[in-house]
């Protein structure tokens, strides 16, 4: 009997303990929560703004200049409600403050107007997590503090309850479980804390729908490329959260820390060059002014900049992490720490190409995803930014703002019809694409991407070769009937210092370090002149105010109605006047650029790379290469009895192909049969050798 009851006994004190455990850990949570909206709530205060707050709220817990009727998609004036609301908790947060008794008298007044008003926006975002995350972090901060009557504070809890975190996804579901996070530490509920933590982490696992994909790209708003839009949103998120539980039962468990972390150091952080990111990743955000800027990022913005938190959730990243902050910082040049690297996202149709002295990314769309959108009254004029759009960067500032000025039917790499007046976007939250052969290999140094277009009534084949010193640029079967005449652009950006053409016929120009040949010349034209807009034109919810600024802009012109036309480039980034002039040569030579085949080879890698648009033969000379179904390849070691190739299918339909191989040093007799990637990886690249 006495046995039973110290058993009994025993088991009470194991259950006590553990709840207790239970609690500290929660209560640490909650602590670790309110510390991080405190701090936040310190950066935007002002001294200046709180007291004009303070004098012009109403009696009845209103201020005469917010529209609370409003129901403007974005800067919806009733948020502003809240957020000075936010200043007003930080100030009762803080012991000492002499005015808290009328302070709180006003602050109870303003959140029952809240709840008596109930505004509402026409963007759901607005309702489901602005408006309950703003609730959240007042009560938070004002927790303890014994200001708002409990009927009260039950009142605006029960306002919190707002969006379906099981039905959004991505960042969006990140969002919906923090202000959920903020409700269980309000309630004290274990089970909410749990649920919360778990639809906060959900997102970061691959082969999404939407969000992470199997090969690190992150699409939103159905497979549309939203790698520093929304995936940042993402990332600050889910680091975030993962601050507040780190050491905790409800810890981000380790196989997820190692997805978060590749995405952001092998996916978004190689979209930056120095300080600026590549404009293609920004989605519908590229029409907002700064948004390139990615300072924000950086411990310069304070311990809880995205940075900051990846650093304090996994200390392992840090020289990855401090060699990003010093360039974003400008601290250290754009060149430091980088290394070269290739990689096609065969789920998102990008490609990032990063050398030490450029980089230079390509946006393409597919009938897999979904053209870059317009929506909220923003992004009015990117109707052709997914048709093959080219990032070519050396300080990163070479695009930073240009949006205004941009002559948006020559966005740099687009093929398309040259518009007396820029287009405005017809159709809102993006349109699917319409092209199957889209696709690229990678062996993670080098590869190729090919863009078959077939939009605005214009039709052409794309491709682009990346080696280390240059990027070859092709289109072939260029066709269209449309009244315009076509163009394709090579570049658009801020133009700095002079402009150089060498050769008579502009066979080479040069500008601000980049070298542009052209090997068939073609109808090259170019200017150098001040052009002018404004951030309303793209956006209707920013400033009318002129903007001006002097653009280089370098393109083909195909003149009218043409039928299966050519163009070649060649892009050198990281070169002096003196180097152009001294070495007029390249590395690359151009074997084929037709309807069927476009291929260069780069003899001082013992490289080639080839795009095959139907079944055929790359005759040389030297070497041949045949194949049975249309793809991508790449051969490397290409004069040794050892051949790799990297071979992918673009259409992600085909199982297998066969190819043939001969050169001077092997001859393989009967086409190999070669088994392509299925599933989730369909697109990806598959390597082997020869021998």
């Amino acid at each position: 009997m006495r046995l039973v009851i110290f058993y009994s006994i025993l088991v009470m004190l194991c259950f006590t303990l553990g709840k207790a455990h239970g609690q500290d850990e929660f209560q640490r949570i909650e602590s670790r929560i309110t510390d991080f909206i405190k701090a936040d709530a310190e950066i935007s205060a002002s001294a200046q703004d709180f007291k004009k707050h303070v004098l012009s709220i109403q009696p009845e817990g209103r201020w005469p200049d917010i529209d609370y009727a409003s129901r403007a998609e974005t800067n919806w004036a009733p948020l502003s409600h809240l957020n000075r609301l936010k200043q007003f908790a930080l100030a009762l947060h803080t012991t000492g403050t002499p005015v808290d008794g009328q302070l709180a008298r006003k602050m109870v007044s303003a959140l029952r107007y809240w709840l008596q008003q109930r505004p509402v926006s026409t963007n759901w975002f607005q309702n489901d997590i602005a408006s309950p995350t703003a609730i959240g972090e007042i009560l938070l901060l004002l927790k303890g503090s014994n200001t708002l009557p409990a009927t009260l504070q039950d009142s605006l809890i029960r306002a919190m309850k707002q969006g379906d975190v099981l039905r959004v996804v991505g960042a969006n579901k990140v969002d919906i479980a923090v202000h959920m996070m903020y409700r269980a530490c309000l309630t004290k509920d274990q089970t909410l804390m749990d649920s919360a933590a778990h639809q906060a982490f959900l997102p970061v696992t691959l082969g999404n729908r939407q969000g992470l994909q199997q090969d690190y790209a992150y699409l939103q708003h159905g497979p549309q490329l939203q790698i520093a839009s929304y995936g940042q949103v993402f990332l600050i998120g889910a680091y975030k959260v993962a601050s507040w539980l780190r050491g905790t039962a409800y810890a981000l468990p380790e196989e997820k820390l190692k997805i978060l972390d590749h995405y952001l150091t092998g996916t978004f952080l190689k979209t930056i060059r120095g300080r600026y990111i590549d404009f293609n990743t920004e989605g519908r955000g590229i029409s907002r002014n700064d948004v390139l800027d990615k300072m924000n990022i950086s411990t310069q913005a304070g311990t809880h900049s995205l940075l900051a938190l990846a650093k304090l959730v996994n200390p392992e990243n840090a020289v990855l992490l401090d060699a990003a902050d010093q360039r974003i910082q400008q601290i250290r040049a754009p060149d430091f720490g980088i290394k070269p690297g290739h990689t096609h996202f065969y789920k998102g149709d990008y490609t990032i190409h990063n050398r030490p002295a450029y980089s230079f990314n390509v946006r393409t769309v597919s009938k897999r995803t979904v053209r870059t959108e317009s929506g909220n009254k923003e992004n009015l004029k990117a109707k052709f930014l997914p048709d093959g759009s080219t990032n070519i960067q050396r300080t990163g500032a070479e695009y930073f703002n240009i949006m205004p000025v941009w002559e948006w039917d020559k966005i740099p790499g687009v093929t398309g019809r040259d518009y007396p007046v820029d287009q405005k976007m017809t159709i809102d939250w993006g349109e699917r694409g319409v092209g199957a052969f889209i696709g690229g290999t990678s062996d993670s140094i080098y590869g190729t991407t090919v863009y078959q277009l077939n939009y605005d009534e214009v039709t052409a084949k794309k491709a682009w070769f990346f080696f280390d010193d240059e990027v070859v640029c092709l289109g072939a079967d260029i066709s269209s009937m449309a009244k315009e005449v076509i163009t394709t652009t090579v570049n658009q950006a801020w133009a700095k210092g002079p402009v150089k053409v060498f050769d008579q016929g502009i066979k080479r120009i040069w500008q601000d370090s980049i070298a542009y040949y052209f090997p068939a010349q073609g109808n090259v034209r170019w200017t150098s002149e001040k052009q002018t807009g404004s951030w309303f034109l793209i956006n209707a919810n920013r400033s009318k105010a002129p903007v001006q600024g002097k653009v280089f802009k370098l393109w083909f012109d195909h003149g009218h109605d043409p039928l299966r036309q050519t163009y070649a480039y060649v892009v050198k980034p990281g070169m002096s006047e003196q180097e152009m002039i001294n070495n007029p040569t390249l590395n690359t030579r151009i074997l084929a650029n037709t309807p069927a085949i476009q291929a260069v080879e780069n003899e001082t890698l013992q490289m080639v790379q080839v795009v095959f648009h139907e079944a055929g033969t790359l005759l040389q000379p030297d070497f041949s290469i045949t194949a049975d179904q249309p793809c991508v390849l790449m051969v490397k070691n290409l004069k040794t009895r050892s051949p790799v190739l990297y071979v992918a299918d673009p259409t992600q339909t085909l199982t297998d192909l066969h190819l043939g191989f001969r050169s001077a040093q092997l001859e393989i007799k009967e086409p190999f049969p070669v088994s392509l990637p299925q599933g989730d990886q369909k697109g990806a690249t598959v390597t082997f050798q020869l021998n």
